[in-house]
């Protein structure tokens, strides 16, 4: 059986060791300068319009956004699930308000912010997760974020469309990208199937007519220069159905959502916080620093002549 002071001695070198690696991966894993940093655990986006309008009458319209960083998650990707709801009216019931809800779950590239497979998305409570590819940004862009166009994901396109870089302003400290994006309006029933993308009316006539789901927007998206992190989105949205000329027909919803500015200012001092937290390699030396000497103490510890030595 091993003398206690050597086993004392193991453990001291085992938590040494375990501490000189934390302390060298810990910031690259944790922040890596201009990336997605994981230390940010969370970040919502909510956009409200009071004056916005669904089936052809007035209803305040929300939409919000929330994202959650998971496991797995490394130095270089991280898994994230992202919820998505549409409200429109003010009876406090979801029954009632909600228009839409989806939960978009995927693995992405922290430093060029793109997703890495496809999603698994909920779009129907209770129901299978269907994958669905998101191409280009969406809540991360490339970072550090670029001085020209970005193709960003609309969830609802369930595609990309080009967002201009349109200026720099400074918010809370930290240099913040603003980009414009114009989707044209889209018929959905020609991107991908699902049976709220047809509806069938009375035409004028009498006669059924086939509608389809028609979504076009208009967005400025601020972005953390350094982390890519989108900051800030206003989007101006107008879904109805049309018919086959692309006449609209019927009003879904309309809205000119606008995040409030100072949630636009907490975020960004929650991603520079994170940063922050990630980023304070006094902290992480003094730990290699510390696991070093456990390390080394143990290891003499253990190369240390025992008792039965000296006695001989």
């Amino acid at each position: 059986m091993l003398p206690k002071f050597r086993i004392l001695a193991a453990v001291l070198a085992g938590l040494g060791a375990a501490l000189v690696v934390a302390g060298l991966l810990a910031p690259s894993v944790l922040l890596s300068g201009s990336r997605l940093p994981l230390a940010l655990g969370e970040a919502t986006w909510t956009l409200t319009d009071p004056e916005g309008t669904r089936d052809g009458r007035p209803a305040p319209v929300t939409r919000q956004l929330h994202m959650e960083i998971q496991e797995p998650s490394d130095a270089d990707t991280a898994s994230v699930r992202v919820g998505d709801t549409l409200r429109a009216g003010e009876s406090g019931s979801d029954f009632n308000d909600l228009l839409a809800a989806s939960t978009w779950s995927y693995a992405l590239d922290r430093v060029s912010g793109a997703a890495t497979a496809p999603a698994e998305v909920q779009l129907i409570m209770g129901m299978p997760a269907t994958q669905v590819p998101i191409d280009g940004a969406w809540l991360t862009f490339p970072a550090p974020a670029p001085q020209g166009a970005v193709e960003v994901f609309d969830p609802t396109l369930r595609g990309t469309a080009p967002a201009e870089f349109a200026g720099e302003e400074d918010i809370a400290g930290r240099p913040v990208y603003r980009y414009s994006q114009h989707i044209a309006p889209v018929n959905l029933a020609m991107r991908y199937a699902d049976p709220r993308n047809t509806l069938t009316l009375e035409g004028e006539d009498g006669e059924p007519m086939r509608t389809f789901l028609h979504h076009a927007a208009d967005r400025e998206i601020l972005v953390d220069q350094e982390t890519g992190v989108v900051v800030g989105i206003d989007e101006k949205v107008d879904d109805y159905y049309a018919d086959a000329e692309g006449n609209g027909v019927k009003n879904v919803v309309t809205y000119d959502g606008v995040m409030d500015r100072q949630d636009v200012e907490k975020l960004v001092r929650k991603v520079a916080d994170a940063q922050t937290a990630a980023a304070n390699r006094g902290l992480w030396n003094v730990l290699t620093w510390v696991g070093a000497a456990l390390a080394l103490a143990g290891v003499l510890g253990a190369l240390w002549p025992g008792r039965a030595a000296h006695r001989n």
